[in-house]
């Protein structure tokens, strides 16, 4: 997890850290790191007790930004939190629903254990509150119908959230959404934390965590009362705190007084339905269920937006977004651009008119990746001829030589930097195809294109037709040594073919977790790897449709490899698909 990020224009870097602050986020600071897993981060979203939290994009340039979880070093290293974290993380992975953030992926075997899900344009309940005051009723009850939904799905999935309170509720123009859910059983049984201790915040546990450590869907339905009665009169309903007094309250004491009696001044129906959640008997609280099918009698399920001026900051904190996406993908196509820079003597053809002032004066984006495309293009070309031309055999000369790869000079003779989410040139340098996560790099080229052989994880590689004097294998830095490239032997023999899973699946090359339901080029990459492989996917084929037939499939290539048995495309099975063998 080294520092990728490169120096961008000021006038970039102002902008980006405007639609940074706008989202929610603020600028990373020098240290911290410029990758994590398959994500570089943009900004970072907060702090908490587990870790800090990342606004970022996928390395390999997929469309869409991500909340990553860096969890604290104290948890990271404790064994058994380890077990419970990705114990939690594959049960967080089956919570399908439009009122959670899915979740795309984790990293175990990484220096720093992490955890990213869909980021959520919106802010949280707590700050809401904080900045607008209390939620109309009507608002209430769309986070009733929402959250109910969302514990319903939790509860399907076998998910106990633990610590539900109001900045674990996101709001967005899209409803109400419950974040960070599941991974508190981790941390609760984690040696860190000391008998009798309890994680989550007090004023919003159940009475039955408190007293004894018992936690069900049933105790993250009071702890929901208890954040909609925040949201509705912006008091918790035992008190603010974090003391024992605030906890023997809610272990033994009925709610404030005055906190139901403003609720009830508002609306009955709804302070009827939360004192009924707020029972120190579980079952005596409703059901998920039934909190959403009262939320459908009272319209909730049908509110079409927030009380303003709220409503108009979530529209900002969208749009900041489709901001800050639109710059990563900008900055990437950039960057691409750099590294392709041919070897010094090549020759690359200078835009013809059509072509200047497209590039020059801001032209359509879709002229400009043409145009790039093309560019680029030309210049492997030029590579290509060049290096033929200097290193074709002589007349007299009998033996064969084996096809040899180029190393790319920059300007100032230091060898470029690989490209996040990209495999490294074949120059000498080590294997980096395949990072420790199972994540499976983009080619140099990008996606669309057949990977070369040696980004296939197999442990194979391109044979080195020269290297650059004075700097380190792999370090892609181009050191105060870097020179000019010194001639290196090459080898005679046959290079291995390209297994036909990866020379004709090209539709994709994230790792994304890709599971029953989905569909689209992801679901194309992995039906066209198994069809490749000799698993069938049905009789409708390679349709991009993850289905029944697909998902029997999966498993059986995850048995065949000796992985666990799911169904579920994770950055494992990935990389199994993806390997050589």
């Amino acid at each position: 997890m080294t520092d990728q990020r490169q120096p961008r224009p000021s006038d970039a870097a102002a902008s980006d850290d405007a639609a940074l602050k706008q989202a929610g986020a603020t600028p990373l600071r020098p240290t911290d790191p410029g990758r994590i897993g398959p994500y570089v981060p943009l900004g970072l979203l907060g702090t908490g007790g587990m870790g800090r939290v990342c606004l970022a994009r996928p390395a390999d340039n997929t469309p869409g930004l991500a909340a990553v979880k860096v969890i604290r070093p104290e948890y990271a290293e404790d064994p058994l939190f380890r077990r419970r974290f990705e114990r939690e993380a594959s049960l967080h992975a089956r919570v399908r629903t439009p009122h959670a953030p899915r979740l795309l992926g984790t990293g175990f075997d990484d220096p720093l254990l992490w955890l990213a899900t869909q980021f959520v344009p919106g802010l949280n309940l707590a700050d809401a509150v904080r900045d607008f005051g209390a939620l109309t009723p009507a608002g209430v009850w769309r986070l009733v119908a929402g959250l109910g939904q969302a514990l319903t799905a939790m509860a399907s999935a076998g998910v106990v959230h633990r610590d539900l309170k109001p900045s674990n509720v996101i709001l967005s123009q899209q409803g109400a959404h419950v974040i960070d859910f599941g991974i508190a059983q981790a941390a609760d049984s984690s040696a860190i934390t000391s008998t009798g201790n309890r994680v989550g915040t007090p004023a919003f546990m159940a009475p039955e965590y408190l007293r004894e450590g018992r936690c069900d869907t049933a105790s993250d339905v009071f702890s929901l009362a208890g954040s909609l009665i925040y949201a509705a009169t912006g008091h918790a309903p035992f008190g603010d705190g974090t003391g024992v007094d605030v906890m023997h309250r809610v272990a033994f004491e009925e709610p404030k007084p005055h906190v139901m009696a403003g609720l009830a001044a508002r609306d009955a129906g709804l302070a009827a339905l939360l004192s009924a959640c707020l029972s120190k008997d579980p079952a005596d609280r409703p059901t998920p269920e039934q909190l959403t099918e009262a939320a459908t009698a009272a319209g909730g399920r049908h509110a079409a937006s927030w009380q303003e001026p709220l409503g108009a900051r979530l529209l900002a904190r969208r749009q900041a977004c489709d901001v800050l996406e639109r710059f990563a993908v900008q900055e990437a196509v950039h960057e691409t651009a750099q590294s392709r820079t041919p070897a010094q003597g090549s020759a690359v053809p200078a835009p013809g008119p059509a072509q200047g002032p497209a590039l020059e004066n801001g032209g359509g984006r879709k002229r400009r990746k043409k145009y790039l495309a093309v560019a680029a293009g030309l210049a492997v070309c030029a590579v290509v001829a060049g290096t033929f031309l200097l290193t074709r055999p002589s007349a007299g000369e009998t033996a064969s030589a084996a096809p040899t790869a180029v190393t790319t000079i920059a300007h100032d003779n230091a060898r470029t930097s690989p490209l996040p989410g990209s495999s490294a040139s074949p120059s000498g340098a080590k294997d980096n195809a395949k990072e420790k996560g199972g994540e499976e790099r983009e080619t140099a080229s990008g996606a669309g294109t057949s990977p070369d052989p040696s980004a296939t994880g197999d442990g194979a590689r391109a044979t080195p037709a020269a290297e650059t004097s004075g700097a380190s294998d792999g370090d892609g830095g181009g050191g105060s040594g870097a020179g000019t490239p010194t001639a290196a032997p090459t080898k005679t023999g046959t290079t291995p073919a390209t297994p036909p899973w990866i020379s004709r699946c090209t539709h994709y090359s994230g790792t994304e977790l890709t599971v029953h339901g989905d569909k689209g080029q992801r679901v194309v990459q992995v039906q066209c790897m198994l069809t490749q492989r000799g698993y069938s996917v049905g009789g409708a084929g390679v349709n991009g449709q993850f289905g029944g037939s697909t998902k029997a499939a999966v498993k059986k290539f995850q048995r065949a490899k000796g992985l666990a048995v799911d169904g579920d495309v994770g950055p494992d099975t990935w990389a199994a698909l993806r390997s050589s063998t």
